[in-house]
């Protein structure tokens, strides 16, 4: 019975810190990192790459979709997801060298 509470309590923990270190981010910002990560990931992926590389990306692509969902400061009727959907087209067509190295601005963007 223990395990299952202490587990709990780490992930909370764990997830608390991901809030707290991009608690001063521009929402805008974490919105256009969840495009970037999840296209760069898509690439690298598709080009048969580095399994650790899109392991990180997806890792930082959930830490950033619970900080975003954690805000409570988004002004009402804003859409994050339009944002990503939006940072998504316009990241359509870039290659993967392009994607990574967008990923890696959104690392040090976010704090990661």
């Amino acid at each position: 019975m223990r395990a299952p509470i202490l587990g709990g309590l780490i992930l909370a923990t764990l997830a608390g810190f991901s809030v707290q270190a991009q608690g001063n981010v521009d929402f805008r910002a974490q919105a256009r990192c969840l495009a970037v990560y999840e296209a760069a990931a898509g690439a690298v992926e598709q080009g048969g790459g580095d399994k650790a590389l899109v392991k990180s990306f997806d890792r930082n692509r959930e830490r950033t979709a619970l900080a975003l969902a954690a805000r409570r400061d988004l002004p009402a009727g804003t859409n994050p997801a339009a944002i990503q959907s939006a940072e998504a087209d316009k990241l359509d067509g870039q290659g993967r060298d392009a994607l990574v190295n967008e990923a890696k601005a959104c690392d040090k963007t976010l704090g990661y």
